[in-house]
């Protein structure tokens, strides 16, 4: 798995190494548990808890600080029930092209997971994407790659996930309006709360997308009722830097969005990258 690390900061605070023999991963029904030194890193859920709720799957909450106690991810919040922790998904998903469902709402569309592996530290989990009549549409990979803590107890996570289409006519699309919103998402605890950085600059979240750097911080206040940890995180698709995010000061995800509002067509057997890192680390390093 080729890393991807756009930070600045990156080498002075967080692990480029390789993970460690202490991170380690066990197996359960619904998911995946990823621990370090038998502390919990993150949960990757492969079954839907609710058989009522059948495409609730396929993403990772909780996930937790370097601490292994703080949960830094909310799934199924009250305002947006579709929110589900660290998560990838589209408004508009086209297979014979045609619409076959909404990823995002988890309508018409459903996953079933085929394989799950641990190896050298890297958790790999395959996918079916499903139409609403059960017919398998693409294939999906998705590898994450926790690090060791850094010196100064940063945590790295790489995210690679690739969708192959086994059908013609199909294509990704954000929310068909101006926001165009979809692709790598993360819900916090406590959104309303966050301020964003990119670039040393502030970025002040408006209803439509912001271009700003390759990395967005999401830092809560330094008062003892927010977590004291900064998400850093960014993102790739097919190999290009991704510059443009939905970001919130509310009660909701912060994303960075890909493709857009227009559609991203996919031939039949032509995969498509996507490149995700996460940084948490103690707030204020730098």
């Amino acid at each position: 798995m080729r890393a991807f690390l756009p930070l600045a900061f990156a080498a002075a605070v967080v692990s480029t190494a390789p993970a460690s023999a202490q991170i380690a991963a066990t197996m359960a029904g619904d998911g995946v548990t990823v621990t370090d030194g038998g502390k919990p890193v993150l949960f990757y859920r492969t079954k839907a808890a609710d058989p009522a709720d059948p495409g609730r799957l396929n993403f990772v909450h909780p996930l937790y600080a370097p601490d292994g106690k703080t949960v830094l991810t909310e799934e199924k919040p009250a305002d947006h029930i579709h929110h589900r922790g660290v998560f990838w998904s589209w408004h508009q998903v086209l297979a014979n092209g045609a619409s076959v469902g909404d990823g995002w709402f988890m309508q018409g569309l459903g996953f079933r997971t085929t394989d799950r592996a641990f190896a050298d530290g890297v958790l790999t989990v395959k996918v079916d994407w499903l139409d609403a009549k059960g017919v398998v549409i693409a294939n999906e990979v998705t590898k994450v790659a926790p690090r060791k803590l850094g010196p100064e107890g940063a945590r790295r996570i790489d995210f690679e996930t690739v969708i192959t289409p086994v059908v013609g006519g199909f294509a990704l699309g954000g929310s068909d309006d101006v926001k165009g919103y979809g692709g790598f998402s993360i819900r916090t605890i406590k959104p309303d709360a966050l301020s964003f950085v990119s670039d040393g600059k502030p970025v002040t979240p408006t209803n439509e997308a912001v271009e700003a750097g390759g990395v967005m911080a999401l830092e809560w206040p330094k008062e003892a009722a927010y977590p004291a940890w900064t998400i850093h995180f960014g993102c790739k698709a097919q190999g290009k830097p991704i510059t443009s995010w939905i970001l919130r000061k509310s009660l909701s995800m912060q994303n960075c969005v890909f493709p857009g509002r227009q559609p991203f067509p996919l031939a039949k057997g032509q995969p498509l990258r996507l490149e995700s890192s996460v940084v948490v680390s103690p707030a204020g390093a730098r």
